[in-house]
């Protein structure tokens, strides 16, 4: 149903009427976790209208092509390019978005083949690891080539990248090193509880490895204000429940008023 919805008028109605309902709801019955319903719901409306027009999106972790949809919609000048290692995904989105460059793999800091963990229930749990994959539902293993983002792709204009890949992002960054420091673009990436798993590392690390590459680490409600970002302490403690977050924004240093400046276009905040 969500997939039929996607990318026409009645559907973009319907979503916007679920998200309200959902922070209504969660504000009702669980005060204590609005802000982050408010932080995850934000960081979409960010995400999907952040990219400059006529650049490079890349949605990695498209799965049934959510926000490439929005951003699509938003501003069809933006080209996008969607990584997805579910072959039954990569063929839905194909039909649906003919215009997008697709690339069915997973991503990370080496090329060859890898098991991949497909979750039937909820095929947004499905993972590199079998550990974050078994949230909910049965599991099967699939064999699915694993790329450098690097090697795939050798775009000079990427502004936005998104990464969803279910506790493998730090390995997807490593992956990706020549883009970003030739590109510099603006980074939202979900982080949660820690996995035990061999491709995510750990949370200091992934701190660490935007701190090494000159990158702030925002909270979305941060973005369009005056804040230098997080220090690692503040990231890490993000992560206990009640969480701050799902999605964080990462910031080239050198970036972080241009970008504070389009999310606060984006949001109609005036600063007198």
């Amino acid at each position: 149903m969500k997939e039929k919805l996607l990318g026409n008028p009645i559907g973009r109605i319907a979503f916007f009427l679920r998200d309200k309902f959902h922070l209504i709801h969660t504000a009702y019955f669980h005060p204590e976790r609005v802000g982050k319903e408010a932080n995850d719901q934000l960081a979409n409306i960010l995400i999907t209208r952040i990219c400059q027009s006529n650049k490079t999106f890349i949605d990695i972790g498209a799965h049934i092509g959510s926000i490439l949809s929005e951003v699509l919609y938003i501003d069809p000048s933006i080209k996008i390019v969607a990584i997805e290692p579910i072959p039954a995904k990569v063929d839905s989105l194909k039909r649906r978005f003919p215009s997008i460059e697709i690339h069915n793999c997973a991503l990370g800091n080496f090329s060859g083949q890898i098991p991949f963990f497909v979750n039937i229930k909820e095929s947004g749990y499905s993972s590199l690891s079998k550990v974050a994959s078994s949230q909910v539902g049965e599991i099967i293993e699939i064999s699915v080539p694993i790329k450098k983002l690097d090697d795939l792709l050798s775009s000079n204009d990427v502004d936005v990248i998104k990464i969803d890949v279910e506790g493998a992002e730090l390995n997807v960054l490593r992956g990706a090193i020549r883009i970003l420091q030739k590109n510099r673009p603006t980074i939202m990436f979900e982080s949660v509880l820690q996995v035990d798993n061999d491709f995510g590392g750990t949370k200091e690390e992934l701190y660490d490895f935007f701190n090494s590459n000159n990158y702030v680490i925002m909270i979305p409600n941060r973005l369009a204000h005056d804040d230098p970002g997080l220090s690692k302490e503040g990231f890490l403690e993000g992560h206990l429940y009640p969480r701050r977050t799902t999605n964080y924004f990462a910031i080239p240093r050198e970036r972080r008023i241009e970008i504070r400046d389009r999310g606060r276009n984006i949001l109609n905040i005036s600063i007198n």
